[in-house]
């Protein structure tokens, strides 16, 4: 086996640095050495690594042909196999062209797409010598170790490095690295190696966990992920096959509002997926998955993360007191969600640590609950499955089949009643009005300013007075109204809302932009830290939080703040469970995930016929998103739609 001529001089200066002992990085010496092993180690895989022109991409104006900003990708095999990112596919184009290290152009044909890492195999054809990049060596590169970013831009070919350290592993439920160098656009598809020159894996576009407006975001940002190279020598068989990859899908719904409880305990299963195929049930207890032990719904997702549509895996679980052994086939899709409504609100009555009553606190007129149910009902079980907690029985609901009856059980007066029940859509004309025995107090709501110490946005709140040590039932809204840029102050649109916002009780933030002139990616979180600051200072349900602009209102024009609440909404899908915005919304650059059963996403507009959605609106409803119909919209039918959002 031939030896990396690089190991020489980066086993030098990691010895160097240890008898360095204390140096640092303003030492000249630390820097030059440094910048010696970079240039080493980049010099080594620069000829593997090539420019992506994609040219032709749809927005031509009067006849002229409109280009997408150059990319980089990898040589991966030397009869002309250019390995890219995701990017390249964003926009259909006319042509692809690769750049090679000397200059020449070739048109790249498509061979396949692996949609579950964010990676298309292209293919040239030239004369040109080309030098594939070894994608088999193998490394066990630590936490912490020096990453190097490398890419190409410009006419000229000039070679783009960042350096960083391997920050983590098993990213992006489990598919991915992750490095904190700063890594551009044009980079994506180049490689990320290390010190040594091997190659740790290939650069992708890609959204963490709480997202960015955009993939592209990210850049700049000190995150970049990467898809290992052991992982993409074992795929690149399948997609020279010219088989498209995609990600493996169960179809299993959590129990647990949080992730990583300890509990895996299955509570609900969708319909027509690969879980139901197979034979897993609601109340199945998850103890492995492929073998490796879990205990927290987490470490589900990252197991499954990693597997494709068509792979067979074997999850171990618990039913009753058997364990059973259930392969199954994982589908790339799955029919998008329905969520179904009963049309009441509950409250959990703890009994111990594990359990719960769940208790009917009242009922909305007209849906199907109404005359069947009443408040004090307790319900016992869905579908013959013991329920024991709010957020379990929210998820049977959302991912409940829309074809079909549900067998409630619910105890009364000590008696215990089984109904079967047609459920509704969630989706659709807006409700009209609240439960009869919702009532708000007479206590005049306030307005104040509120400040996070590492934001500078202005913001204000109306919200009722609670005396310190006061215990008071968690059921109103919060609805967080961004405000268009430059345009009005916080604390006058609050008080503009205040009569309304108490009487559907309805706790109104609203949120000024950090630059008078736009909203910025980076305020994406700032908003979801407002709405956490708010849950702490009035009694509101953690499940009736939406992020809303003006433009939900009928008459009122759409504006930025549109575009930035349904960012927000679809990138911190943790916090929000509803976004309301005006049909006339441009939709923002965001990755459209499937709603989750766990963070289902309602959207409202102020519109009377689906006609009058926005053309964007099929792709939304496609991925499972419910649509509600506000018509002919005032400010109390926004607030009123936010306090149902806790209903079930």
């Amino acid at each position: 086996m031939m030896m990396n001529p690089l190991n020489n001089i980066a086993v030098l200066f990691c010895c160097w640095l240890a008898w360095q002992g204390t140096a640092t990085a303003d030492d000249v010496a630390y820097r030059k050495a440094m910048a010696q092993s970079v240039r080493a180690a980049a010099d080594h895989v620069l000829p593997s690594v090539v420019r992506v022109e994609v040219i032709g991409t749809s927005g031509e104006v009067k006849g002229e042909v409109e280009q997408d900003a150059p990319t980089s990708g990898l040589i991966v095999s030397d009869s002309g196999e250019i390995l890219v990112s995701s990017i390249v596919m964003r926009r259909p184009s006319a042509t692809i062209l690769v750049v090679l290290p000397d200059g020449s152009r070739s048109a790249a044909t498509l061979v396949a797409q692996d949609h579950h890492r964010d990676l298309v195999l292209l293919k040239i054809k030239t004369d040109a010598k080309l030098q594939p990049v070894d994608l088999s060596a193998p490394t066990d590169t630590p936490i912490g170790a020096t990453t190097i970013a490398v890419g190409r831009y410009g006419s000229k070919q000039s070679p783009m490095v960042s350096t960083g350290i391997l920050s983590a592993k098993g990213r992006l439920d489990g598919i991915a690295i992750q490095t904190d160098a700063r890594v551009t656009p044009a980079m994506y598809g180049g490689p990320l190696i290390d010190l040594y020159g091997n190659v740790l894996g290939v650069l992708i576009p890609a959204v963490a966990e709480g997202g960015a407006e955009d993939a592209t975001s990210w850049y700049d940002s000190g995150i970049a992920f990467a898809i290992p190279s052991d992982v993409i020598a074992k795929k690149l068989q399948r997609l020279r096959d010219g088989k498209d990859i995609k990600k493996g899908i169960i179809g299993i719904v959590a129990a647990s509002k949080d992730t990583n409880d300890t509990d895996t305990s299955i509570a609900a299963v969708r319909t027509r997926s690969a879980a139901e195929l197979a034979g897993v049930r609601a109340g199945d207890v998850v103890l492995s998955v492929q073998g490796t032990p879990v205990t927290r719904y987490q470490q589900i997702r990252q197991v499954l993360g990693s597997y494709d549509a068509e792979e067979t895996i074997t999850l171990k679980v618990k039913r009753g007191d058997q364990e059973l052994d259930i392969d199954v086939v994982l589908t790339d899709s799955i029919p998008p969600l329905q969520p179904q409504r009963l049309g009441v609100a509950i409250s959990e009555n703890r009994l111990d640590d594990d359990n719960y009553r769940l208790i009917i606190d009242a009922i909305i007129p007209g849906t199907a609950a109404d005359g069947l149910l009443k408040p004090g009902d307790q319900i016992t079980k869905f579908d013959g499955q013991d329920v024991d907690s709010l957020s379990s029985l929210r998820r049977k609901f959302i991912s409940a089949d829309p074809d079909r009856k549900v067998k409630l059980e619910f105890s009364r007066d000590s008696n215990l009643e089984t109904r079967e029940i047609d459920l509704s859509d969630v989706a659709g004309a807006a409700i009209e009005s609240l439960p009869a025995n919702w009532q708000v107090d007479d206590k005049e709501w306030e307005t104040s300013e509120i400040k996070l110490p590492d934001s500078a946005n202005v913001a204000a709140y109306v919200a009722p007075p609670v005396a310190e040590g006061e215990a008071l039932t968690k059921d109103l809204g919060l609805m967080v109204l961004l405000l268009e840029p430059g345009k009005e102050k916080p604390i006058d649109a609050v008080k503009s809302w205040q009569p309304s916002a108490k009487a559907l009780g309805v706790v109104v933030c609203a949120i000024a932009s950090e630059d008078a002139s736009r909203w910025q990616p980076k305020e994406l979180e700032v908003v979801a830290n407002f709405a956490s600051a708010m849950l702490k200072k009035a009694p509101i349900d953690s499940n009736a939080v939406a992020v809303t602009s003006m433009g939900a209102v009928t008459g009122t024009k759409a504006s930025a703040a549109d575009s930035m609440a349904l960012a927000v909404a679809f990138s911190q899908s943790e916090r929000f469970f509803g976004v309301a915005v005006a049909a006339e919304s441009r939709p923002p650059a965001v990755r459209l995930r499937q709603n989750e059963p766990s963070t289902s996403l309602q959207i409202f507009m102020p519109t009377s016929t689906k006609d009058e959605l926005p053309t964007w609106s099929a792709a939304v409803e496609q991925a499972g998103y419910p649509i509600i119909l506000g018509g002919n919209a005032k400010d109390k039918d926004v607030l009123r739609w936010v306090r149902l959002l806790q209903t079930l």
